[in-house]
């Protein structure tokens, strides 16, 4: 049995959150020590619902104000103020677990001298544009990535997902969290780097498989990528990563796929959804790079 933390940051959409923290006692080869809450507050019914959950199920949380929330820094909190296992499984609240060794297999290879950052696979199951996205971003086979790669597969050398993701704490913690940034997105991705930057290699767990949906709107999209270019331009650990080019060979690869399989709804939203995300990515770099 592998000793595990788990840290899943809330906000609001409480309906299926009771559910998620039921699916934790399905998981096999783990021992779930602590599980731990870090809440935005809405200030509406929901905190109430969450706070129910919490209470009945021992869960360790605490409360921030919506402005006070930040991807790293909340996250960098939770695991190094509450979280006591070497092993953190990191989660976001709508991702719904596929079987019971979805943790396991995400923290058995984890390793503080070698391997010290996991993620999962992700599948979706909505019949939409990010149903291939999902395919082409998490193939069916497990890998490793160290800072070799980098070249290679330039921006994607530092891909990952906290969606659901595994730590390994006491590297961590020796690394100095996410470096101090304060990130609206994409710690992922920056803690990535630093692992790799530091000699350590990340893992791509295919066989840890979570469901994972969306149902963004064009606006909602324009904003994510907006947020995108505005991180990637004012990250400066990432002044020197070659990051063109994948975001069309992304697009192109969706819009093949949609034509292999005569998939008309995906092909009518494809124009759109694609302007959303190249103009919001260039007008976040745009904007950070003047901030």
């Amino acid at each position: 049995m592998i000793d595990i933390d788990i840290v899943c940051p809330i906000y609001k959409e409480s309906a299926s959150l009771e559910s998620l923290v039921n699916s934790f006692a399905t998981q096999k080869g783990v021992n779930i020590k602590k599980i731990i809450f870090p809440v935005t507050l809405s200030h509406t019914e929901e905190d109430d619902v969450i706070k129910d959950i919490i209470n009945r199920y021992n869960i360790i949380s605490f409360e921030l104000e919506k402005e006070q929330f930040s991807h790293s820094l909340t996250r960098e909190k939770a695991i190094k103020d509450y979280c006591t296992c070497r092993c953190v499984v990191m989660i976001s609240q709508d991702i719904k677990l596929t079987n019971e060794d979805v943790f396991y297999n995400l923290v058995k290879s984890i390793d503080e001298k070698e391997t010290v950052y996991n993620f999962a696979r992700q599948i979706c199951t909505n019949k939409s544009i990010e149903k291939y996205i999902r395919a082409k971003n998490y193939p069916a086979e497990s890998y490793y990535v160290t800072n070799d790669d980098v070249e290679k597969m330039k921006f994607m050398a530092y891909f990952a997902s906290d969606a659901c993701s595994a730590y390994d704490r006491d590297t961590f913690m020796k690394l100095g969290g996410y470096g101090g940034y304060d990130l609206m997105m994409s710690e992922d991705a920056l803690y990535s780097k630093i692992v790799l930057d530091a000699g350590y290699k990340k893992k791509y767990c295919a066989d840890a498989v979570v469901e994972h949906s969306h149902k963004y709107t064009l606006k909602q999209l324009y904003k994510r990528y907006y947020d995108t270019g505005v991180f990637q331009s004012q990250v400066t650990f990432f002044k020197d990563v070659k990051m063109e080019g994948s975001g069309m060979k992304l697009a192109m690869y969706v819009l093949k796929q949609a034509l292999k399989n005569f998939d008309i709804p995906v092909l009518f939203r494809w124009f759109p959804d694609m302007s959303a995300r190249y103009l919001g990515i260039k007008k976040g770099k745009k904007v950070g790079s003047k901030q």
